[in-house]
């Protein structure tokens, strides 16, 4: 997906870019645990997320992104991502506000941070992304029918759609997780930290992130893995242990579950 910087624009991975009228259509990738440092956008964005997924961090809040999501980030918002353990690929639309400048209810909806995820918009948005793909002289009129269609959409159902606000102590408990993913770290050892009660932060945190703190570890795990993988010759057994995995075989049967091939299998790819 095309970012633009505050200190210029930046391309990561792109496959096509379209412009119509009102929009620039981005299809692009990123790779597997890669990550975006903080920036802004000089238009509001749409994106969705074809495969993969990342978290957005913004102004002391917090939000996960899978396959299938919608999420409406306005001009200026500054914001970073992290990716998760699949290369990520996605739909991004930068939308310029000035088309709808009589059209209250779209204005709107580009001026505050939004997600959903699936839906009618979900599927006006796949369609959209398709539609980059096809290489023919309808492909623009196409593409620019389905963006109108998607902001209309979005504004419809737009007051469901709004970011709820995260407590402060969902997102320390995030950054704890992070220091602590490769030692044996428990939810109520982190529960115990942020002064809530273990069922609490169980709670809070998977309506916030969309995971278990178990699931979480276990993607940053695998991220760290996937990327020693990819850029190191360390042996398997000891990325396994570095990581945070029991064993060799611990490390390779998650590894194969979740991924689909086996580390060796990873790594040989990537090279």
């Amino acid at each position: 997906m095309q970012l633009n910087h505050q200190s210029g624009q930046t391309m990561d991975h792109a496959v096509r870019t379209l412009s119509v009228p009102g929009f620039v259509l981005t299809l692009g990738q990123h790779p597997a645990g890669s990550a975006l440092p903080n920036h802004t956008h000089d238009d509001p964005t749409i994106c969705f997320v074809l495969r993969g997924g990342f978290t957005e961090y913004w102004q002391g809040a917090a939000a996960d992104c899978g396959a299938a999501t919608l999420k409406v980030t306005p001009a200026g918002d500054p914001h970073s991502n992290r990716f998760g353990v699949l290369d990520t690929r996605g739909l991004r639309i930068d939308v310029d506000r000035n088309r709808f400048s009589e059209a209250p209810a779209i204005f709107r909806l580009l001026d505050e941070r939004r997600q959903t995820t699936g839906g009618r918009a979900g599927e006006i948005a796949r369609r959209l992304a398709g539609e980059l793909s096809i290489r023919d002289d309808s492909g623009p009129i196409a593409a620019e029918g389905l963006a109108l269609e998607l902001v209309v959409e979005l504004a419809r159902t737009s007051d469901g759609l709004r970011v709820p606000d995260t407590p402060r102590w969902v997102l320390t408990a995030e950054d704890l997780i992070r220091e602590r993913y490769r030692s044996s770290t428990s939810v109520g050892e982190i529960a115990g930290v942020v002064g809530v009660h273990s069922a609490t932060l169980a709670r809070a945190y998977r309506r916030r992130f969309g995971c278990t703190v178990g699931e979480r570890i276990r993607q940053l795990r695998l991220e760290h893995a996937a990327a020693a993988l990819a850029t190191t010759t360390t042996s398997l057994t000891e990325i396994a242990l570095q990581a945070g995995f029991y064993d060799q075989s611990h490390f390779t049967n998650v590894f194969r579950r979740v991924l689909g091939v086996t580390p060796a299998a990873y790594r040989a790819a990537r090279r």
